[in-house]
């Protein structure tokens, strides 16, 4: 993907407006296989990170659709979606659930390695 148009998506994923954060995480799954590794992987950390402070029911679900769209495509490969655990449960509707269950392995597996 062109560098021009990458960094405008992540500057609507940080954007304060909860509508564009929302549109850009729904923007993922149009653009998934342009992404080079290297977006993919900064984009997957990126996500994670954010959903991991997302107040907003919609756009957590955005953004966890968003991480699903790139692990579905295998571009989540080498991002740390370890942050996705620091979600509190009061947070987790059941619209997030499944998203939630289907990376729950890999944030256990990234959470046992970092006690070891």
């Amino acid at each position: 993907m062109e560098s021009k148009y990458y960094v405008d998506f992540l500057r609507d994923l940080l954007s304060l407006d909860e509508a564009v954060r929302t549109e850009a995480s729904d923007r993922v799954q149009d653009f998934v296989n342009l992404l080079s590794d290297t977006q993919a992987r900064v984009a997957g950390d990126l996500i994670a990170m954010l959903a991991s402070h997302e107040e907003s029911r919609v756009a957590l679900e955005a953004l966890l659709h968003a991480l699903s769209d790139l692990d579905g495509c295998g571009k989540l490969e080498g991002a740390d979606i370890s942050p996705l655990g620091e979600i509190p449960e009061s947070r987790i509707h059941v619209e997030h659930r499944d998203y939630m269950d289907e990376f729950s392995e890999r944030i256990a597996g990234a959470r046992s390695s970092i006690t070891e």
